[in-house]
């Protein structure tokens, strides 16, 4: 069971954006409003409803308290934004301990995706490889999971593991996106493909590699199935919380700062400010977005089959 109120090293925003990511995956909605001190957040759908308030710490991260945290969807949510306590032995944020979680790979791959729960931009999937020795260069650079990261320095992170580890970035713009979900109609079979892809990709580059860690969001089978002959010579282990790996969690900052990118690149191009996640505020821009250049516009920047579509169009 879940504590009724948990701290998190991941700052407000990254939080917000992880409770719509968790909704969106669960074809729910995120409903936000603005309290005194945070924000409170009802999640519905499902056939399932939980509330909580998120409130900003003064010394980073944030508090969350949920309404009834004996609720298995307040487990989930806990684990999804690490509810550990935010200093653990050492001094070190929780969010920001990473270490293999395979303790006699030589060398690996881990993948991790960004945008599963933004309304606008692609969904982004990024795979790197490390070894038993390189993956300390990671903690050095202060690598850890996205979320725990502003944007600023997972794009200067982002740069620097591009330029030292093997890795590969796959990025499903909103176009090919919604083809893909037409095609496919589930939003898990759609990251196995894309997961599949960027670690087939990475092991092409590092041939040694003999496992690969993703998290897990679905039915396990979905990227083994999706995976190729190759990618199915490895060890293949999902698991919840996987970027406390430092594979995954590297790979969660190129998706991040790829996703990031590509955001602001569709925003340049539409001649409009662009919002993450998929609050009342990206609902806002949608419907101005349709009234100004009719329905068609959302085919080619946002993922048309999250609810708010039905709701702006």
């Amino acid at each position: 069971m879940a504590a009724k109120s948990i701290t998190v090293a991941a700052d407000a925003t990254a939080v917000l954006a992880a409770l719509d990511a968790y909704a969106a995956g669960r074809a729910a909605s995120a409903e936000r409003s603005v309290l005194q001190n945070g924000t409170r957040v009802r999640i519905a759908g499902g056939g399932s409803t939980v509330g909580l308030n998120v409130y900003p710490s003064k010394g980073g991260g944030c508090k969350i308290v949920f309404d009834q945290a004996a609720a298995p969807e307040a487990d989930a949510i806990a684990a999804l934004v690490s509810g550990r306590p935010s200093v653990v032995r050492g001094g070190k944020s929780a969010g920001s301990v990473v270490e293999p979680v395979l303790a006699d790979a030589a060398c690996w791959v881990g993948s991790d995706e960004s945008g599963k729960g933004d309304y606008f931009g692609p969904l982004v999937v990024a795979a790197v490889a490390v070894t038993a020795t390189t993956w300390r260069v990671l903690v050095e650079l202060g690598v850890q999971d996205s979320k725990n990261l502003s944007d600023s320095r997972a794009r200067s992170l982002a740069d620097e593991i591009r330029g030292a580890f093997p890795s590969e970035v796959i990025a499903v713009m909103p176009k090919r996106y919604n083809e893909l979900w037409t095609k496919m109609g589930n939003v898990n079979r759609l990251l196995a493909w894309a997961h599949a892809r960027a670690i087939e990709n990475v092991i092409a580059r590092a041939p040694e590699a003999t496992a690969a860690v993703a998290d897990q969001f679905g039915d396990e089978s979905l990227i083994r199935n999706a995976l190729f002959e190759h990618g199915r010579r490895v060890q293949l282990v999902q698991m919840p919380r996987a970027e406390r790996d430092p594979a995954v969690a590297a790979a969660s900052i190129l998706a991040r700062a790829e996703f990031l990118r590509r955001l602001e690149q569709l925003g340049r191009d539409a001649g409009v400010t662009l919002p993450k996640g998929a609050s009342s505020a990206v609902e806002s821009v949608a419907r101005a977005l349709v009234a100004s250049r009719g329905p068609a516009v959302l085919d080619g920047l946002a993922k048309t089959h999250f609810k708010t579509t039905s709701r702006v169009r």
